[in-house]
């Protein structure tokens, strides 16, 4: 019996050392790390990032000293568990990667999507021409009249918010949790100005009975629970005697009828409204998606891609906009003369009705650099996956000049984290400087990504981004408390340097401010 074990677990330690000989072949023995599972594999990202494995937090955690402290451009991850990966930390490689995959064709990864396909395929999980018929529908939606609305409701939404948190007539406000604010606040924009979905603002502190659920509480529930948690639990686990799953679960029956019902009804809205009408042509997001149901080939949508389209626009459009200004105003309560300059820029360029169109919106550089710098800190979006379908060579400059080929079939991680904290691109990338944005073309805001798959809501949530701050820093100057005994430096670190995945964006974890009326 011992004889048989043994000789069974020497044929087992066989098969994997072969095993992973093929793997370290396949990425030509470039260095990189090797451990025992993938770090985007469902049981390596569950486990926390230590040094036997790298878990979801690698790039982040390791930030200061990852890819042999900047030395490698590409580096591989080669798990005992799982497909070999490339990584790069590199600018100038993303660059080359992203700004012709039209012509190479790189796809994005099916199994690092399934998230957004919770209804239906979609312009963010979509490859090739099914990507660029669901794009030629959505990309014409935002406009400069798209603009004005966003000024126009952030006012509004920012005043129903003041309201409802009856902030009013306080002169110090203690705020344990200022995300929930900006991710209803995002949420508000995004369903206004892009679907033309009134939502009224409800307090992100109500909760729900499990008979009710409204929107926002069941996009708030799908986007941080249903999505995450749908890379691991099997369908069939949603009907457990666990309430937390039973609220899973409510939350997306409730989501499907509410967009079944939002389609529905702008469906009865366009019955009387010709092909050719401008107002299809040039309508909001959810306009357009909406009356390509009629329309067949290139301009045309299916009823489960419409919903899908709808989804993922709506959760990817408030997830990633909220984590970056929640850490924006994190970065201004500790950068008291950054915040001041944005205070003083927002009072030049406010009119004297007090009204911040998208004219006098458009002069706040500073503020906006905030925002940039801010999401350069903690992208959102911290990771950009492509699979590649035939050979594909880029130029490197480290650790020697060269060139390195990645092979038909492979899988590339572009790191935006790394990127964005590499010292060979960003002088003192730790340290939180708007001024790096002053002056800078859209072209080079590379928190967005890059070549034809570009954030195409980045205009929207800049301007939405500028419209929030304008009101609120106008009207508050922002702080954070230390604790006990713990110094400015110490604060920072802590509140700054803790962070998690809302939904699938990556952000800080919850900000406490303490709001100081500047009345």
């Amino acid at each position: 019996m011992l004889i048989t074990a043994l000789t069974a677990a020497c044929f087992l330690a066989a098969y994997f050392s072969w095993s992973y000989s093929l793997k370290l072949k396949s990425v030509n023995y470039l260095p990189g790390m090797r451990p025992p599972l993938s770090a985007i594999s469902a049981f390596g990202a569950l486990i926390p990032t230590s040094w036997w494995n790298p878990g979801l937090h690698w790039s982040w955690e390791w930030r200061k000293t990852n890819y042999f402290n900047y030395k490698h451009d590409v580096i591989s991850m080669v798990p005992l568990i799982g497909r070999p990966i490339y990584y790069t930390c590199s600018l100038p490689v993303m660059k080359q990667l992203l700004k012709e995959e039209g012509k190479l064709g790189h796809v994005k990864p099916t199994e690092m999507t399934d998230a957004v396909l919770v209804w239906g395929q979609n312009l963010l999980s979509a490859n090739g021409d099914v990507w660029k018929r669901h794009r030629r529908i959505v990309a014409p939606a935002i406009t400069n009249e798209t603009y004005e609305l966003i000024s126009q409701q952030a006012a509004a939404l920012y005043e129903d918010m003041v309201r409802a948190a009856k902030w009013e007539n306080e002169q110090v406000v203690t705020v344990n949790n200022i995300n929930q604010y900006i991710r209803r606040f995002a949420l508000g924009i995004i369903s206004r100005c892009g679907f033309g979905l009134q939502m009224a603002w409800t307090d992100p502190n109500t909760k729900n009975t499990e008979e009710e659920m409204s929107f926002p509480t069941a996009m708030e529930w799908v986007a941080t629970t249903l999505v995450p948690w749908s890379l691991v639990l099997p369908r069939w686990s949603y009907r457990l005697p666990s309430k937390w799953l039973r609220n899973m679960e409510h939350a997306r029956s409730s989501l499907a009828e509410y967009m079944n019902t939002f389609v529905e009804t702008k469906v009865q809205e366009l019955s009387g409204v010709t092909d050719g009408d401008d107002h299809a042509q040039r309508g909001d997001i959810f306009t357009r998606l909406v009356a390509g149901l009629d329309r067949s080939g290139k301009t045309g949508l299916e009823k489960q891609e419409v919903i899908g389209n709808t989804f993922a626009l709506m959760f990817a459009g408030h997830e990633t906009t909220s984590s970056v200004l929640s850490a924006t105003l994190g970065y201004l309560a500790f950068h008291q003369d950054e915040q001041e300059k944005a205070y003083q820029e927002i009072l030049a360029a406010t009119p004297a009705n007090g009204e911040l169109g998208t004219e006098y919106l458009a002069k706040l550089t500073h503020t906006l650099a905030c925002f940039h710098e801010s999401a350069r800190m903690i992208p959102a979006a911290h990771v950009i996956p492509r699979d590649v379908i035939d050979d594909v060579a880029v130029n490197v400059t480290s650790p020697t000049p060269g060139t390195i080929v990645f092979p038909k079939g492979s899988r590339i991680i572009i790191d935006m984290v790394a990127i964005h904290h590499n010292p060979e691109t960003f002088l003192d990338p730790e340290v939180w400087r708007p001024s790096r944005w002053y002056g800078v073309s859209e072209h080079d805001l590379t928190m967005f990504s890059t070549g034809p798959r570009v954030c195409p809501g980045r205009k929207f949530a800049q301007m939405e981004a500028v419209s929030f701050l304008a009101h609120l820093l106008r009207d508050w100057k922002i702080d954070i408390e230390p604790r006990n005994g713990e110094t400015r430096k110490q604060l920072e670190e802590r509140v700054m340097g803790n962070t998690k995945f809302i939904g699938l964006a990556f952000g800080v974890r919850p900000v406490g401010l303490k709001l100081i009326a500047r009345k």
